[in-house]
């Protein structure tokens, strides 16, 4: 059964993830936004909406629905996944909550940039 120490063993070892503190809470973030919180009740993870209807039918008592205004989000509970689901799940919501790649800047040819005689 993973712990709350798997957990940030999983996510701060994903490329520019640092962990910090979200309303008194354990939380993990890239640049862009937080994709997992340690909460008393599980795992918050930030997935995307298709994601998580897919988890809440699969099952639902490992994957908790939570309504956030409007917006049903997902609480996985630890106790009922094992390690490796764990770091796939964390992996996810990392990956859903990256920087897009900046696409690679265009390289102006030199011979543009010459003048013609004049």
């Amino acid at each position: 059964m993973p712990s709350p120490a798997d957990v940030r063993k999983i996510a701060l070892a994903l490329d520019g993830t640092t962990e910090v503190e979200h309303w008194g809470r354990p939380a993990f973030r890239t640049k862009k936004r937080i994709f997992a919180v340690i909460r008393p009740d599980g795992l918050y993870l930030h997935l995307p909406p298709e994601r998580k209807e897919f988890l809440f039918k699969a099952a639902p008592q490992t994957f908790v629905k939570f309504m956030w205004g409007k917006t049903a989000e997902v609480i996985v509970q630890l106790g009922r996944i094992s390690a490796r689901e764990l770091t796939a799940l964390i992996r996810e919501a990392w990956k859903s909550a990256a920087p897009s790649p900046k696409p690679p800047k265009k390289r102006v040819s030199s011979a543009r940039n010459r003048r013609a005689p004049g």
